[in-house]
């Protein structure tokens, strides 16, 4: 049995749909694509600065692809307006069913930790306003290493917080770039295939693959090693 499972934040725990809902100023198809935009040309700015090794912090980096995002859009802004769009990101939902599984992750003595690219700006008011911050034990941000998911450093930072061997985690995404990642690092994986998707091949395949975190808990009893 695994010792301790540790999370993606954003589009695993987090729903990334729910970033639409504090952009109250634009009407309901500018809001949809102006965040889906956002999304996209943050993950693409990170691989773009991962590559050049050109790192800044995760909310400077996501507030400077709101800027782009808005530019595409053509909408006039100011630095307030860009840091109110940006704190809907410090106030995502999470998915229905995580409460429920995390609670029962807790129920089996297993460790809960997450491990993310954005920096403590970002997470802790994220995973502290949220109810579930009680069954997660250990928040680790990249920011300490300087170095982005899915570089193999970002990962070796889950064993300094866990003494633990690569055998007893289980990383967990909804992102197929972070399970190659986590995979190419040695760790078994869960993709978490929320949207139905085809996995990109781009490294090792997922452990398992799951449609919600409610299967992973399933696969977990049947899989007790």
């Amino acid at each position: 049995m695994y010792k301790a499972i540790i999370f993606d934040v954003y589009g695993t725990i987090f729903d990334m749909e729910s970033l639409k809902n504090d952009m109250d100023q634009f009407n309901e198809v500018e809001a949809k694509s102006i965040s889906q935009l956002w999304r996209k040309t943050q993950l693409e700015h990170m691989f773009l600065r991962q590559v050049m090794q050109r790192y800044i912090p995760f909310d400077e980096l996501t507030k400077e692809s709101l800027r782009y995002v808005l530019d595409v859009h053509e909408i006039q802004y100011n630095r307030e307006d860009v840091n109110q769009l940006f704190d809907a990101f410090l106030d995502l939902d999470y998915f229905k069913e995580i409460p429920k599984v995390l609670s029962e992750l807790n129920a089996k003595n297993l460790e809960i930790g997450v491990l993310s690219n954005a920096n403590d700006n970002m997470l802790m008011p994220l995973v502290d306003n949220s109810e579930i911050n009680k069954y997660i034990d250990t928040v680790i941000s990249v920011n300490e290493i300087k170095q982005y998911k899915p570089s193999p450093a970002s990962y070796a930072l889950i064993l300094k917080y866990y003494q633990m061997t690569r055998e007893d985690i289980l990383f967990v995404s909804s992102n197929a770039w972070d399970v190659s990642g986590a995979a190419n690092f040695g760790f078994d994986t869960v993709w978490v295939n929320r949207s139905k998707s085809y996995f990109d091949y781009n490294g090792q395949s997922p452990t398992m693959t799951v449609n919600n975190l409610n299967e992973m808990v399933k696969w977990l009893e049947m899989n007790k090693r």
